[in-house]
């Protein structure tokens, strides 16, 4: 697919960033909201399922409006322009982890003060006030099926996208996606996806894929005008391990487990306590009382763009239970695609690089990507 993009830094120019970066702190701003050791960075995962969170009197109940009473007017405009209650509540509760993060990441206990901004491809951004400690913060939302994430990071272009299984979207568990999604696939991921020997199995490779370009899409601010077709990208854990247990994987079973697993049960009203600031350093919007969030260990993605080998992008997977697939894409700040000009203007290190290029140099927050939540009970 073509050569290596070159990432590494020369030396007068690691110098001159490193004395940039020494300006920051990398850390946000000790409030009310309370951090942990690898959120001090805003370099925030968090996750929330939907599908187990049913308020009383749906979108017109008390609880319902009590969340959507903390958007601007035209957030809730936004949120109840949806007609079904999962789109709404997939939508309010996207919009509320953006403040949240947002907030955290300035040390704010409030929302008052945020205004949020848009890339003309609908990437938001923090638009003001900017968190003077973290010098390129930026986040990313995705929500399908169960499934709202979110992910942010104070250095590099941030994408996040979680694709669901078919049950969980509503579709018809076959293969007529296939044929339309073509236009999207290189011949090599097509070939990937023929290699399965289920539906389940082509369509749990397919989440892979989708979920990938589109993280990336969506961290460069364009989305799916970015052109998904433009990317390859491929799993070397696959030629490793093979493709036999993806069935299991996409059903959200492990092989060493003899039934499948009981899906968790969100508890929301510690989200619902957090977003309102009533329990200050609760850190709940991510918790599940099962105790399991996580299926899998975090998977490398290889990424190429317009047939270049993008090492300076760190692009990496995993598994939820339930067989919702996410992806996290870091890249460097450059990339990033601005029609109108407001985002770019929000990054004060743009030359910074990506992941693979500086991490090695600067003292930044640490690796590994993944930081989702792995256990909780309440």
């Amino acid at each position: 697919m073509g050569q290596g993009v070159s990432v590494g830094l020369s030396v007068p120019l690691a110098e001159e960033l490193l004395s940039e970066l020494a300006q920051y702190t990398l850390e946000a701003p000790a409030s009310s909201w309370g951090s942990q050791s690898t959120e001090s960075c805003a370099r925030f995962r968090w996750a929330v399922n939907v599908g187990c969170w049913m308020p009383d009197g749906g979108s017109h109940g008390e609880e319902f409006r009590l969340l959507l009473s903390l958007l601007p007017f035209e957030e809730q405009q936004a949120v109840m322009q949806y007609r079904t209650l999962p789109d709404r509540k997939r939508t309010l509760v996207g919009r509320l982890l953006s403040l949240r993060a947002c907030a955290q990441a300035l040390g704010d206990p409030t929302y008052d003060h945020i205004q949020i901004g848009r890339t003309k491809g609908k990437k938001p951004f923090l638009h003001s006030p900017l968190p003077g400690s973290l010098p390129n913060f930026n986040f990313n939302i995705s929500h399908d099926g169960n499934w709202v994430v979110l992910a942010s990071d104070c250095l590099y272009l941030v994408g996040v996208d979680v694709s669901a299984p078919q049950i969980d979207r509503g579709e018809p568990d076959d293969e007529t996606w296939f044929q339309d999604m073509t236009s999207v696939l290189t011949e090599t991921e097509r070939e990937t996806i023929r290699r399965g020997k289920t539906h389940q199995e082509r369509y749990a490779i397919f989440q892979r894929i989708w979920s990938a370009k589109e993280a990336v899409a969506k961290a460069v601010g364009q989305g799916l005008s970015f052109g998904l077709e433009r990317m390859e990208v491929s799993f070397p854990e696959l030629e490793e391990e093979g493709i036999g247990s993806l069935v299991w994987s996409a059903m959200g079973w492990s092989r060493s487990e003899e039934h499948p697993p009981k899906r968790g049960r969100t508890n929301f009203s510690s989200l619902l306590a957090n977003l309102q600031g009533g329990a200050r350093g609760d850190r709940q919007s991510k918790r599940l009382e099962d105790g399991r969030v996580l299926q899998g260990k975090p998977c490398k993605v290889e990424l190429h763009i317009d047939h270049w080998l993008r090492t300076d992008w760190m692009v990496e997977q995993q598994e939820f239970s339930g067989g919702s697939w996410v992806t996290v894409a870091l890249g460097p700040v450059d990339d990033a695609v601005d029609a109108d000009g407001n985002f770019k203007t929000t990054f004060r290190i743009p030359g910074l690089g990506g992941p693979a290029s500086v991490e090695d140099v600067f003292p930044g927050p640490g690796f590994p990507v993944w930081c989702w939540p792995a256990t909780g009970s309440e």
